[in-house]
């Protein structure tokens, strides 16, 4: 199981470079008229990557993929939008216990307002996730905080490619006898399209 985490991890690195140089020669690869600015249109995304548990919950359960979808609306201001996202994450554990999370969360996306080829925008949010506990039959709705980092790059009128790294805090301490929260990081390639007029 180590060996594998190891080679899962220098894997990823290795993917990480590979997307990093991808997107340092991105506009190369934008192809969109000139003065169009892509981020201004609505759009609907999906990501996938690994999803990890950090700080107290690295002890619970093990690595494995996620993956999610969002939708994403513009406001009155350039450079903010506001999203509705959800992800699909399952967790194995050496101990039995399985916990599958959907969490279901609005955030704020805040895009650096620099004339570039390659784009970082910040979010932050909150909602909610299912949790599922299996086989100890636990099935309960958590309250959920978010902050993230997304880089992307228009590879044409319909669709931007990016990298996004989100912190998940599942806030638990509300529960009577719990001790901690829930975190957990998600990292992925995304692509989303930009849709509407």
């Amino acid at each position: 199981m180590i060996t594998n985490l190891k080679i899962n991890k220098q894997n990823l690195i290795k993917i990480l470079i590979i997307f990093l140089l991808f997107f340092l020669s991105a506009n190369v690869f934008a192809r969109g008229k000139r003065g169009v600015d892509y981020f201004l249109k609505p759009q609907l995304g999906l990501w996938f990557g690994p999803i990890t548990p950090i700080y107290s919950s690295y002890y619970d359960v093990d690595i494995n993929l996620g993956g999610g979808a969002y939708f994403r609306y513009n406001t009155i201001i350039n450079t903010l939008k506001i999203g509705v996202e959800s992800t699909y994450q399952n967790f194995e554990s050496e101990g039995v216990n399985t916990l599958t999370l959907c969490p279901v969360y609005t955030n704020l996306i805040y895009r650096i307002p620099i004339n570039a080829p390659l784009k970082f925008q910040f979010k932050a949010g909150a909602g909610t996730t299912y949790i599922r506990i299996r086989p100890d039959r636990v099935d309960q709705w958590d309250p959920l905080g978010m902050l993230g980092i997304e880089m992307s790059f228009a590879a044409g009128p319909i669709f931007n490619i990016g990298l996004r790294i989100d912190y998940l805090l599942i806030y638990e301490k509300h529960i009577k006898g719990a001790s901690r929260n829930g975190h957990i990081l998600n990292t992925g390639i995304t692509l989303f399209f930009n849709i509407g007029g």
